[in-house]
């Protein structure tokens, strides 16, 4: 197999390989003398599941890495002399890979939070808005309220009481969810090589 066959990641790029060189066939022995007719076979193989990034440290994501390169040397120094070799993908690429892949992510991350649907942003924002006027002391009308309560058989003074401690919570998770997706972004742009990039994926570890 050749080294440009051996990938470091997969899905998007959010698993890496963990590619191990080892013995894929016993050598084959003379029956009667236990001489070799036939050498060991070697190559690459992954025994172990992949490397999810967002629940790796920057170290296991950078050992992984150093391991395939290894592999990916030993395929290399296996191969007849001569043969050409793929170049590796530009940094630059994988770094537009990598920033699609974090944003992805974090909004995989605010969907366990709230419903992310076409139309859903600017509901929450305008019961928000009720909630805060009702809070206020204003006389309304407050129609997404008094919507949901009577939808739920709940009072108006229930309803905004939860919409703003729900708005509350979620600006506090959106908060922090926005400055790990920063962090991640920004060291993609500072990364100087491809194992750095996958690393910045890190940030957002779960």
């Amino acid at each position: 197999m050749q080294p440009d066959h051996l990938p470091d990641s997969y899905k998007g790029g959010r698993l890496l390989y963990r590619w191990t060189w080892m013995q894929l066939h016993p050598a084959v022995l003379d029956p009667e003398t236990g001489g070799e007719l036939e050498p060991a076979v070697f190559g690459p193989c992954c025994p172990e599941p992949p490397l999810d990034l967002f629940s790796a440290t920057a170290d296991a994501i950078g050992a992984v890495l150093a391991e395939n390169a290894a592999v990916r040397a030993l395929a290399a120094a296996a191969l007849p002399p001569g043969l050409p070799s793929a170049p590796p993908a530009l940094l630059a690429e994988l770094k537009a890979t990598a920033v699609d892949l974090i944003n992805a992510r974090v909004g995989e991350l605010r969907a366990v939070h709230i419903t992310v649907t076409v139309g859903q942003s600017a509901t929450y924002l305008e019961k928000q808005e009720e909630a805060e006027r009702h809070a206020a002391g204003e006389g309304g009308p407050f129609p997404y309220l008094s919507a949901e309560a009577s939808a739920t058989d709940s009072t108006l003074d229930e309803v905004a009481a939860l919409v703003g401690a729900t708005a509350n919570a979620w600006t506090a998770v959106n908060a922090s969810l926005e400055g790990k997706r920063r962090a991640a972004v920004e060291a993609v742009k500072a990364a100087e090589t491809h194992v750095q990039v996958y690393q910045a994926c890190a940030h957002l570890r779960a």
